[in-house]
């Protein structure tokens, strides 16, 4: 097992500076005076909102969300809020508390890498990953939720790097190896749940955090899963994505 992670761990890392390497871009933060004065109008909506986090009251979130919804000031401000109340609900501010010892191991992501601008690169590997064993154990909302973790872990590194100084981007990349993807572990019917429910966690919770997502080595029933989240994604987020497929078929 420890032989095959520190592989795993290699062979993220050389997917990291092949596939995202040459191809990251920093975000577009540059806006027309009408979106300026549309920024200072959700500032002023949204300034007696009691953010439960630091990230959502950030200049960088609300332009993510103006942009979202097309620059409307309400409603991006009713984003905002819908925002606030599932971070409350969800318990988020203790999400990185919890015990994970259960499904880190089963279900492992990978989070140290980054790619050329510094911007943190979260990766996946669905070798690794049997779905429909969590969903027969009954941990198929366990394992969305360990993937919400993931996503706000990864978002908040991206600010944090870009804090620090360590990157000059403001965005995260996201990869997954879809090597062994196979219709009874990844899309049983009790499966399909994860990835609707994470598509739309990712567009309606931390829009226009990514720079990339890359898919590799996709077998054609992958297709299945994009069929799914496809009328999900954002158009920014489609433009973001990139399917490699395999030569093995």
């Amino acid at each position: 097992m420890r032989g095959a992670k520190l592989f795993f761990t290699v062979y993220s890392t050389v997917l990291i500076v092949s596939l995202v390497g040459k191809t990251s871009s920093l975000e577009n933060l540059s806006l027309t005076q009408a979106e300026k004065q549309k920024l200072d109008q959700l500032k002023d909506a949204v300034s007696k909102i009691n953010f439960p986090v630091d990230w959502m009251q950030q200049e960088l979130t609300f332009v993510r969300y103006l942009r979202a919804r097309e620059w409307d000031v309400r409603r991006a401000k009713s984003m905002l809020l819908e925002t606030v109340a599932w971070w409350e609900e969800n318990k988020m501010k203790d999400i990185h508390k919890e015990d994970w010892s259960d499904i880190e191991k089963d279900y492992p992501l990978h989070t140290d890498g980054v790619d050329k601008l510094g911007q943190p690169v979260m990766v996946m590997a669905y070798a690794e990953w049997d779905l429909r064993q969590a969903a027969v154990q009954g941990k198929i909302t366990r394992v969305i939720r360990w993937f919400i973790k993931g996503f706000d872990e990864i978002h908040s590194k991206s600010l944090e790097y870009r804090k620090l100084g360590k990157t000059n981007g403001t965005q995260w990349n996201f990869i997954a190896d879809v090597d062994k993807f196979s219709r009874q572990q990844h899309i049983c019917v009790q499966c399909l749940r994860f990835y609707t429910e994470l598509a739309v966690s990712f567009e309606s919770r931390y829009p226009g955090g990514v720079d990339k997502i890359y898919a590799v080595n996709t077998p054609s029933i992958f297709q299945v899963v994009l069929s799914l989240v496809n009328p999900i994604l954002s158009k920014g987020t489609l433009n973001a994505l990139r399917v490699l497929g395999t030569n093995k078929e």
